[in-house]
């Protein structure tokens, strides 16, 4: 049915009157519209001329409603706030240009998802990704749109799908093996230098650090000598690699995070043996509320189309 609707009063009147209420004060009413006090004032005359009923009641320096008045500044503001929401979403860009806002560690960042930043590009051309990196987890209470965590924080609003548990082995390069192919062994491996991340590198992170000492363990050599030779340590993960490909020593190296460099010879793994560690999980989490997004969904989907390799290594 159409149905026409009820007269309405000067809407120029109506925005004066809701400020003035709203300060309690014809002086702030104006300063915030931009116009004279005396407009305000002429404004809210018409007003309640228009409805034959005082609105204020004057003050020396302020003004209250009166019983007409306050019935008639509660639908006002509540209709302004609601135009107003409504317009602010209107005005938004359309959800296939959204940013998403993703946290990741800075070697994930490095080391993972750049070198594949291009085909991400090429596959979800709308999309529009806003990489923040850091040495820990984002914080949950940040509220953030979708981050890459090593390990779940279990946390209200958020969903999770896991990516990869990790995967970690001895890495050089193929001329520092050529040179030193006691590397071949574990316990050659022993008499190298070993690159080694400094502890500090692990006070961000929930799991227990896996260091040479831990990791030998895991291989069951636990008989090895106490004073290991890690005479270099890096506080971040990607320049420790760096030190590798410099052939400067032997580097732990994530799966992960070093398989491209694997895959083009640029390193190589000297032994075969590796701990493979199915409760070290790493999600992609983003908040509930954004995850029927469009650009969420092709960000989540390509992520996991991407990590299906290594997730194929501990199979859920």
């Amino acid at each position: 049915m159409n149905r026409k609707p009820a007269p309405l009063p000067p809407l120029t009147a109506l925005r004066a009157f809701e400020a003035a209420a709203r300060h309690s004060s014809f002086k702030e009413a104006a300063l915030e519209l931009c116009v004279t006090q005396a407009a305000i004032s002429r404004q809210i005359q018409q007003l309640e001329a228009w409805i034959d009923k005082p609105l204020f009641v004057r003050g020396h320096r302020q003004v209250s409603l009166t019983d007409a008045g306050e019935t008639l500044f509660q639908t006002t503001y509540q209709s302004f706030s609601a135009i107003g929401q409504t317009t602010q979403q209107l005005r938004q860009k359309p959800p296939q240009n959204a940013s998403i806002n993703l946290y990741a560690t800075s070697s994930f960042s490095r080391l993972w998802l750049l070198p594949r930043l291009k085909a991400l590009r090429a596959q979800c051309p709308g999309l529009r990704l806003n990489l923040i990196t850091g040495e820990e987890n984002p914080h949950m209470a940040d509220q953030f749109d979708a981050g890459i965590t090593l390990g779940l924080e279990e946390a209200p609003g958020y969903q999770a799908d896991v990516l990869f548990a990790e995967t970690i082995f001895p890495i050089c390069t193929p001329a520092f093996y050529q040179a030193n192919p006691q590397a071949g062994t574990l316990a050659g491996l022993l008499t190298l230098p070993l690159l080694e991340l400094a502890a500090d590198h692990w006070q961000a992170r929930w799991w227990t650090p896996i260091n040479w000492q831990r990791w030998l363990q895991h291989c069951a050599l636990d008989n090895h000598p106490s004073g290991l030779s890690t005479e270099l340590t890096f506080s971040h993960y990607s320049t420790l690699v760096d030190a590798a490909l410099q052939g400067l020593g032997v580097g732990l190296g994530w799966h992960h995070l070093v398989q491209d460099m694997l895959e083009d010879g640029r390193l190589i793994r000297p032994v075969q043996a590796q701990y493979q560690a199915p409760t070290r999980q790493h999600y992609f989490v983003c908040r509930e509320d954004l995850a029927d997004q469009p650009a969420i969904r092709l960000l989540r989907q390509w992520l996991l189309e991407q990590t299906a390799p290594l997730r194929q290594v501990h199979p859920q």
